[in-house]
């Protein structure tokens, strides 16, 4: 039997990691942080990106939450109205719909079909969006079906999206350190950089640097969509942890071996499962 439960790596976080937060705890750093997150780590944050090479961010248009749910409940209840519509790609993480529903908004899913590896296409998309939607969400790499796009693929997608300026395309992109097979991420913006002004990136520690217990998410986007998530984070949590963000600091900053190592050790773990399913083990 194969979990397909709670995203959590089996790994501790990294001892360097771990040792920036003990001396910004030492140091005094436990006040209340900005609402939407220290300078450092809004910069850390921009760099990484830079390092992606996405297209470049001001801190204006970066905000750092208490995990990557809390960024896209932020979006959310900035954005939606009673008659708003959010496009889901089915499979898709049970929470979002949830969140979606809580806020008042109606979540629309889109049935993605196996025979195309779960993928969202532009013909499926074209004919989801109506003058009500408001989003179109997207989780690359896929939790939980592990679908992933090339950069044609999330062009094509963004075609549509350019033909529909109200609709915004938020980009979950937290498993984007987890692909195998020698597949390099791409992100949604990346492919369609034109689209900054409707889209927006969101992001976490959890996964890559296995911090999932530190709760540091982060998102990318238009400043005005960023100033209104900042307004609802203030209201309900204010800033996340300051330790945790400066532990978060440096893990973006810091080399990124553990990175690495960790994808080695998860795609082993595949490559084992997948022989037990096959019988093949001795």
């Amino acid at each position: 039997m194969i979990n397909l439960g709670l995203g959590e790596p089996d790994f501790d976080t990294p001892a360097h990691i771990v040792e920036t937060a003990y001396k910004a705890a030492k140091l005094g750093e436990p006040r209340y942080p900005p609402t939407d997150g220290i300078a450092a780590l809004t910069l850390a944050i921009i760099d990484k990106f830079k390092r992606d090479d996405t297209p470049n961010f001001s801190p204006s248009e970066v905000i750092v939450g208490n995990g990557a749910k809390q960024v896209i409940f932020d979006a959310f209840m900035a954005t939606l109205e009673n008659t708003s519509e959010v496009l889901l790609c089915a499979p898709y993480f049970g929470q979002y719909k949830d969140m979606v529903s809580i806020l008042g908004g109606r979540p629309i899913v889109i049935d993605c079909p196996p025979d195309n590896g779960f993928r969202l296409t532009h013909e499926l998309l074209e004919a989801a969006i109506t003058p009500h939607t408001r989003w179109l969400l997207l989780n690359l790499p896929s939790n939980p079906s592990g679908t992933s796009y090339d950069a044609q693929q999330l062009s094509e997608l963004g075609d549509v999206v350019r033909r529909h300026p109200h609709v915004l395309v938020m980009s979950d992109e937290i498993y984007e350190d987890i692909t195998f097979d020698n597949k390099k991420h791409v992100s949604f913006l990346s492919a369609n950089p034109d689209l900054s002004g409707q889209v927006l990136i969101v992001n976490g520690l959890s996964k890559a640097y296995t911090m999932t217990g530190w709760r540091i998410g982060y998102g990318a986007g238009p400043a005005p969509l960023i100033k209104g998530m900042t307004k609802v984070q203030s209201q309900i949590s204010s800033g996340a942890c300051s330790v945790a963000q400066a532990a978060a600091t440096a893990a973006l900053n810091d080399p990124q071996n553990s990175v690495a190592l960790f994808k080695s050790a998860f795609e082993e773990s595949v490559i084992w499962l997948s022989k037990v399913s096959k019988g093949s083990m001795a």
